[in-house]
């Protein structure tokens, strides 16, 4: 396969039940079975420019503007190459471009003082990129569809980044169960200020494919169930002992996202060493502040 589509596909019919659920990173008692999900509370939301509060607040399009991104430190966020680039066309763009990043479900239904359901908001800029080319929103290289965030400040210990890790293949065998998190835009809450970003979503789904397309890059194929907005959020699975090890990201989708199978599966990034190493090394050279 060439490329992959964006996560801007057009919604179609479709017969699968959507299995998606609400991850809750504050209340364990709130989740479906209960589970301690506050590891998930380094996802966040990323815009492809400086989000601002006026006197009368965020714009209302921010909340549905966002795409999704999380934490890798307290300074480096990452997220997919085509959040942070929207344009149609792209090809090797500049590093330094300013973008923004909002971390951490707050405590109260209110939001009160908060972006829409997130606590921090920071501004950063793109200090490294892979090389994906995108024309008329096509990805061409859905492997190296991935870019580094520095923010301008460090978000607080309260909130633990996600560990990364390049696994070998051979530890993915196909139906392997991972799960994905991140901010679906048909699952955003409209209020009257806006989209609610409260809600991080969350889905499972098994292993279709592992995809090498050169020595370095390789993608995934799997059926969880994405859709647009989701770009950029961790996929992530429990891997010799480590629970919730970000494997890959959020990459693009077939059809709605949601009728996926083993014919018609999604799209992620696979964590290469070489991605890895790549991602490291913009770390080192813009330390946190």
């Amino acid at each position: 396969m060439a490329g992959c589509l964006l996560l801007c596909a057009v919604a179609q019919s479709g017969t699968q039940k959507d299995a998606r659920v609400a991850r809750d990173r504050l209340h364990p008692n709130n989740n479906r079975d209960h589970e301690d999900e506050a590891f998930l509370n380094a996802v966040g939301g990323v815009w492809p420019y400086v989000v601002v509060k006026s006197a009368s607040g965020y714009d209302a399009a921010t909340g549905h503007e966002a795409a999704t991104g999380f934490l890798i430190d307290q300074c480096h966020v990452l997220t997919s190459m085509h959040v942070v680039y929207p344009e149609a066309t792209v090809v090797n763009p500049a590093l330094g471009k300013p973008v923004a990043f909002a971390v951490g479900q707050t405590e109260r239904d209110k939001d009160r003082g908060a972006l829409q359901g997130l606590r921090y908001l920071l501004q950063g800029t793109v200090v490294a990129h892979g090389g994906a080319v995108i024309v008329d929103h096509f990805v061409h290289d859905p492997d190296d569809d991935w870019a580094v965030i520095r923010l301008a400040g460090i978000v607080d210990d309260t909130i633990t980044p996600m560990r990364i890790a390049a696994i070998d293949p051979a530890q993915l065998p196909a139906k392997m169960t991972l799960a994905a998190a991140g901010f679906p835009t048909d699952h955003r809450e409209l209020r009257g200020d806006g989209f609610k970003l409260k809600d991080l979503w969350g889905s499972e789904g098994q292993l279709v494919d592992v995809t090498s397309v050169s020595a370095t890059g390789a993608y995934i194929q799997t059926t969880i169930q994405t859709t647009p907005g989701s770009s950029g959020g961790p996929i992530y699975g429990d891997f010799d002992g480590r629970r919730h090890v970000a494997v890959g990201m959020v990459q693009g989708i077939r059809g709605n996202g949601i009728d996926v199978s083993a014919d018609v599966p999604n799209i992620h990034v696979l964590f290469t060493p070489s991605t890895l190493a790549k991602v490291t090394a913009a770390e080192a050279q813009t330390p946190c502040p």
